[in-house]
């Protein structure tokens, strides 16, 4: 996924532009746990979906280690197959032929993808079409990678009213990398993206509106881009709806909103919300203090990689908060956070004072996380 060059306040991410329609690669099945790690329990209502996928922080005081202040910093399953009809004939064919090329593109047959969408460019001057041709230049799918060619592509599809290719055309013209740098240009192609429901061009809006180039950020205008990308459930929107109301940024201040906005984030499999809920449910903030819950969602981001999450479950195992004290599982979450950079002072003295056969132990679960 491409993400554009901006800097962003209040800590959102700096995510964004990948072109709406264009096959991505699954993320890979959660390993396996160590033997003694154990799997949470089934989430109750209220706790997070199967299928799903900081902010400040009021610290406890337990004996030992204690969850420490930090500021915050990924599809539906498919529907039932389709019952055949008892009638012997197939009923004749109704509404729009099938989409040949996007088909193919689903399926991974990039080149009779783009042998089909040249055929309607030839025939139709297809600007959906052209957008699909551009995507197979762009990524490099059936044909060597080559973003000047996916640049044309993507202004003609553009000219010719395509959406997503608007968006497109317009972070190329806003990064200035295969076409000439314009920024003008660039945001008039990202607003015209953005009205006709270009969920990813809302987004990039709201982040733009936060920078400070120009003056100080645009916190009304960019809760209101986020706003729009949040109708289509986009998980980035949706945490970034959460930090805006939660530090009252162009909106006022409502702490059980912004739990609202990270638990639906969470729920989009965005990672950062997994986190802000989480520690929302810590802390009980804007929603009824849960600490096993919360657990639960840290431990669901943790294993996605967040080092945020990795330092809170260390930290819940070496305190026996919401979870059961174990200190193994409590060494290898904090040697995890600290190989991606999370520095500890505290743990680190807790792992110095255990055994050495838990020290080992914790070393060949974080091996297996892939430290």
């Amino acid at each position: 996924m491409k993400r554009i060059a901006v800097a962003a306040a209040l800590a959102l991410p700096v995510l964004l532009a990948v072109m709406p329609g264009q096959a991505q690669t699954p993320p890979p099945a959660e390993a396996a746990k160590p033997a003694d790690a154990g799997t949470p329990a089934e989430p109750d209502a209220g706790k997070p979906a199967e299928a799903a996928n900081a902010g400040e922080e009021t610290k406890p005081a337990p004996a030992d280690a204690q969850p420490a202040e930090n500021q915050p910093g990924d599809a539906p399953p498919p529907a039932d197959a389709a019952t055949p009809a008892e009638a012997a004939a197939p009923a004749a064919p109704s509404g729009p032929p099938p989409d040949l090329a996007y088909g193919a593109f689903q399926r991974g047959y990039y080149l009779k993808a783009l042998e089909e969408a040249t055929k309607r460019v030839v025939s139709d001057k297809d600007p959906a079409a052209m957008t699909l041709i551009a995507q197979l230049y762009a990524n490099g799918l059936g044909v060597p990678p080559d973003p000047v060619k996916a640049a044309q592509w993507y202004s003609e599809a553009a000219e010719r009213g395509d959406r997503n290719a608007m968006f497109a055309y317009g972070m190329a013209k806003l990064l200035g990398k295969t076409v000439p740098k314009d920024e003008p240009g660039g945001m008039l192609l990202l607003n015209r993206a953005a009205e006709l429901g270009v969920p990813e061009a809302a987004y990039n809006l709201g982040i733009i509106a936060l920078r400070t180039t120009n003056g100080p950020p645009d916190y009304a205008t960019a809760y209101k881009r986020f706003s729009q990308a949040a109708l289509a459930n986009n998980g980035d929107a949706l945490y970034s709806l959460g930090v805006l109301t939660k530090e009252g940024k162009g909106v006022t201040a409502d702490k059980k909103k912004a739990a609202d906005y990270f638990l639906a984030s969470a729920n989009a499999n965005n990672i950062d919300g997994m986190v802000e809920y989480g520690i929302a449910l810590f802390n009980g903030e804007g929603v009824p203090r849960d600490q096993e819950m919360a657990a639960d969602w840290f431990e669901r981001a943790a294993l996605r990689g967040s080092p945020i999450a990795r330092n809170r479950l260390a930290r819940m195992y070496a305190a026996g908060m919401g979870l059961a004290p174990n200190p193994v599982l409590a060494c290898m979450w904090h040697l995890l956070a600290k190989a991606a950079g999370l520095e500890d002072k505290q743990l680190d003295e807790y792992v110095a004072r255990q055994t050495p056969e838990v020290r080992a132990a914790a070393i060949q679960g974080a091996r297996f996380y892939g430290m």
